[in-house]
C-alpha cells in the first residue's frame, strides 16, 4: 500500500511532521482505514508516491510552523 510507504519515510526524519489528508473538502481523521475501504482511491486520485515524498523533503524545512495538507488536488503548506 503506497500510503504505508508515505507514513514510513515520514516518520524516517528525526523532526516531527504534521501530515494531513483531506478529500472532497473533508478532513480523514484516519487516512489508513479510509484508503484500506476505499480500495485504489488513493493511487488513482492522489499525488504520486514519488510527487510526495518529493513534496515532504521540501516541507522538512518548515515543519516548525507549517503542516502538509494533501488532497486530490495536490499539495499545500498550512501555518500550523
Amino acid at each position: 500500500m503506497i500510503l504505508a510507504a508515505v507514513y514510513d519515510y515520514a516518520k524516517s526524519f528525526s523532526t516531527p511532521l504534521v501530515l494531513e489528508y483531506y478529500y472532497r473538502g473533508d478532513k480523514i481523521e484516519n487516512p489508513v482505514v479510509f484508503f484500506a475501504v476505499n480500495e485504489g482511491l488513493y493511487e488513482a486520485a492522489f499525488p504520486s508516491l514519488e510527487e510526495t515524498q518529493a513534496m515532504i523533503n521540501k516541507y522538512v524545512l518548515f515543519c516548525s510552523t507549517h503542516k502538509l495538507v494533501v488532497s486530490e488536488l495536490g499539495f499545500n503548506l498550512v501555518f500550523l
